[in-house]
């Protein structure tokens, strides 16, 4: 690993905005033990982030690589993908997505730096601004957080901003690294690192279960669920295609409302909450994936939904989420990161002596192979 040295004052970054300033970068960086990474977007009325900055920092310097001018991308997809340079950020589902959008590929191996601070002992979700000030022990501004990363030329506070990002997350891998080492924790954020790239990997064309989500959809008789399923997957597609976020199509109760009284006409395409452009534009498509979707036999409907645990159910999640504070606290780690409510929930749906996927890996030995103990004596 390169040797750590602490550095205080932020550099004048290198701007790349060519595709041979790009090319010639990545074989630079090639030859790296690891790289910090960061992104910057825009997403205030779109549904894809739209990706404004790309930083990176090496052991000699730093750079701001201008996505909306590199046309390609594939040395940088390679270094990315490269299994002998680690790919460090902080807090990186947003990038991912930004990285997946920009060049169709996620950044692997990966160090998640919020997740190693949980799992090292300084609490979750903690901010990088409270990264840096807990361990370089220095204070960095965050007036840049939220202003247009696509306008042209960036401010000097963009540019520091940006720069500083990379800049001290470099600083702060081998510091984590090294603690983790000591704890003998280095295995538990590489599986959960690898978790997140997997399900950033997943290709996301299939929205047969994107109804899942939507609010109340439990309460929905089996066939009222299936139309909800279709509507569902129309509302992703729309909401991709006119690149907006899905409650700009329509929001959850209108989908719930369409599905539950199976809106036959405008009249109730209207009632249901439906917005007034989506009704002119897709009225008429509306009505014929209710009709179709009312069509289908029982044998296609989907799964049913899951109904919210029973009051017992309920109780019991109590008494499991004790035995998961109790030793949270011995691992000085937070509960949540240990096993969450939806992790608990799984364990108490799961066949009898079964531990969800959720509860496997180190969490199975740390807690997993115990709640299932303690599951079974409850429900003797």
């Amino acid at each position: 690993m390169t040797e750590y040295t602490e550095q205080t004052e932020v550099p004048v970054p290198e701007w790349i905005a060519t595709d041979k300033q790009l090319n010639d970068a990545c074989a630079k960086w090639s030859s790296a033990v690891y790289l910090a990474v960061d992104t910057e977007f825009v997403r205030t009325s779109t549904f894809y982030p739209k990706p404004g900055l790309i930083q990176v920092a090496d052991d000699k310097s730093c750079a701001l690589i201008d996505p909306l001018e590199i046309n390609d991308w594939s040395a940088f997809r390679a270094l990315m993908l490269c299994p002998d340079v680690v790919k460090v950020f902080h807090s990186c589902a947003e990038d991912l997505e930004v990285c997946k959008r920009i060049f169709d590929s996620v950044p692997t191996p990966l160090f998640d730096t919020q997740i190693a601070m949980a799992l090292s002992g300084y609490g979750g979700s903690v901010g990088f601004q409270r990264a840096v000030s807990e361990l370089l022990e220095l204070d960095i501004p965050k007036e840049a957080t939220r202003t247009d990363w696509l306008q042209r030329p960036l401010t000097s506070v963009q540019m520091e901003y940006a720069t500083a990002d990379v800049f001290y997350l470099f600083q702060i891998y081998p510091l984590l690294k090294h603690r983790l080492e000591k704890l003998g924790r280095e295995s538990w954020v590489e599986e959960e690192c690898a978790r997140l790239v997997l399900a950033a990997s997943q290709p996301d064309t299939d929205y047969s279960s994107a109804f899942q989500k939507v609010k109340s959809g439990w309460k929905l008789r089996p066939q009222e669920q299936s139309i909800l399923q279709q509507l569902a997957i129309w509302r992703e597609e729309e909401a991709r295609s006119r690149d907006v976020p899905r409650n700009k199509v329509a929001d959850d109760p209108a989908l719930w409302n369409l599905s539950r009284f199976r809106a036959r006409n405008r009249d109730q395409l209207y009632k249901a909450g439906l917005r007034a452009n989506i009704i002119k534009e897709c009225g008429k498509q509306l009505l014929q994936i209710i009709q179709r979707a009312q069509s289908l036999d029982s044998e296609e409907w989907p799964e049913l939904l899951q109904r919210p645990l029973s009051v017992e159910d309920g109780n019991l999640m109590k008494l499991l989420k004790k035995g998961v504070v109790k030793k949270a606290e011995a691992l000085d780690i937070p509960p949540e990161m240990l096993a969450n409510k939806k992790t608990l929930e799984a364990l108490i749906r799961a066949p009898e002596n079964e531990l969800p996927p959720l509860l496997m890996g180190w969490r199975k030995t740390e807690i997993g192979d115990a709640l299932l103990v303690h599951l079974n004596e409850i429900r003797q």
